[in-house]
């Protein structure tokens, strides 16, 4: 079973959204986003989602610092849909920190999910 650091704003509402996307299929730990980072890094979680306002700042600042900025990206921010291929395309380049802005946890997060499931 992967498993998942959620960190920033929505923490709830995104790990509401992961399990009714892939049920039975992450493990979700809602987490500071110092301790997700880190255990990403480490090995003990497969995947980090940070939610902030934009997408990119607060979200993924840490991740970027820790896990680094070529594993990390910004799957949808404000006025700006998350597009299946994009996420694709992350995820084949080996992105593990994934960020959104708050008004896109319902249309992102499943779109994101089905993608990781099937790594």
């Amino acid at each position: 079973m992967k498993k998942i650091g959620i960190a920033g704003l929505q923490r709830e509402k995104i790990k509401a959204q992961i399990e009714e996307s892939a049920p039975g299929m992450f493990e979700c730990h809602i987490l500071n986003d110092m301790d997700a980072a880190m255990k990403v890094k480490s090995g003990q979680l497969d995947y980090y989602i940070g939610c902030c306002n934009t997408g990119a700042g607060a979200a993924l600042s840490i991740a970027i610092a820790i896990i680094g900025f070529a594993q990390s990206c910004t799957i949808a921010k404000p006025a700006i849909k998350a597009k299946a291929e994009e996420i694709e395309k992350f995820i084949n380049e080996g992105r593990v920190a994934f960020g959104l802005s708050v008004e896109h946890v319902e249309h992102a997060i499943p779109m994101l999910i089905k993608q990781l499931a099937h790594q």
